[in-house]
């Protein structure tokens, strides 16, 4: 009898150790690197030539708020990785936030399994991650509690709510190459104050991924930089978040919905509050909708809206 109590005790503990080790194992948002004890911008100049050591390469580089700086970069692994989904472009770059304060410069870079999970990618990056282990320095991954690959691949940040696979249109084009020129023209021009950090042509496909800096926008609604600085005050601060991406598909342009992007990337922020909370960023979604579409000069066949438009 007392054998049989045992064994039910233990059967009933396993059932409650599993959960915890499955939340230590899941996954966050950003990694912080290595703090540097070095101005941004001798900072600048080591870390782009380690990562070009490493493999990677520098598509990307900007300043979207003072002593702050950007890369997005790419490797031929990320790029093998972003060409076996329809709409893998979306991973094939990542972004590295240097943030220098009081004599330091703080390192901080999306998490490539978080990303590869919540943009439904092919890889688990696990590689990706190694390498920038190697390079960066991975103190400690942060910005939200841990999740699932599963809960990351399903992301949803509440009931009506846009998914991945919600994305906005930004409007089409008579095919890829005219859509490509027209695009990079009018960033090249920073049409609305959205420029080009970057533009990544998919291997195999007719698809092309740019970032855009929206840190020219003029409605902070719609501005990367002030998206942040609304729901995100601690330090380092999370503008690895930036910058936003534009897909240009075949011959349709597309942009993930505000309210799915920085949920992702910000899941736990409540929803209502009068500190940080997305109640603050109520009307980015449809702002940044706006900016974009016009930003991008393509031909829209709607212009109906997703979700319950909450936040």
């Amino acid at each position: 009898m007392m054998k049989s109590v045992r064994i039910l005790f233990l059967v009933i503990l396993s059932s409650l150790v599993v959960p915890s080790v499955s939340v230590a194992a899941g996954l966050q948002p950003f990694v912080e690197g290595s703090t540097l004890s070095a101005t941004l911008a001798d900072a600048d100049k080591t870390i782009q030539a380690k990562l070009v050591k490493g493999g990677f390469e520098v598509v990307g580089h900007y300043s979207p708020v003072k002593n702050v700086i950007v890369l997005s970069i790419s490797s031929p692994a990320m790029l093998r990785t972003a060409s076996q989904t329809p709409r893998g472009g979306y991973g094939a770059a990542l972004s590295i936030s240097l943030e220098e304060h009081k004599g330091k410069t703080y390192v901080t870079y999306m998490n490539p399994p978080y990303v590869a999970a919540g943009y439904r990618l092919a890889s688990d990056n696990e590689s990706v991650a190694k390498a920038l282990a190697g390079i960066l320095g991975a103190e400690k991954t942060f910005g939200a509690k841990p999740r699932t690959v599963e809960q990351l691949a399903n992301y949803q940040y509440g009931f009506g709510m846009e998914t991945f696979n919600d994305p906005v249109d930004l409007g089409g084009y008579p095919g890829f190459s005219t859509g490509e020129q027209k695009i990079l023209s009018r960033l090249a021009a920073k049409k609305d104050g959205v420029g080009l950090v970057y533009k990544i042509k998919i291997p195999g496909k007719d698809q092309e991924v740019f970032g855009v800096d929206l840190s020219g926008v003029k409605d902070n609604n719609a501005n990367g930089v002030a998206l942040v600085d609304a729901i995100d005050s601690g330090m380092p601060h999370r503008y690895a978040f930036l910058p936003y991406e534009v897909l240009l598909n075949n011959k349709e342009a597309e942009a993930l919905n505000l309210r799915f992007r920085m949920a992702l990337f910000f899941p736990d922020l409540p929803m209502m509050g009068s500190d940080a909370s997305f109640f603050k960023l109520r009307s980015s979604p449809d702002a940044i909708k706006k900016v974009l579409q016009k930003a991008m000069g393509g031909a829209l066949v709607t212009n109906s809206d997703n979700g319950f438009g909450g936040f």
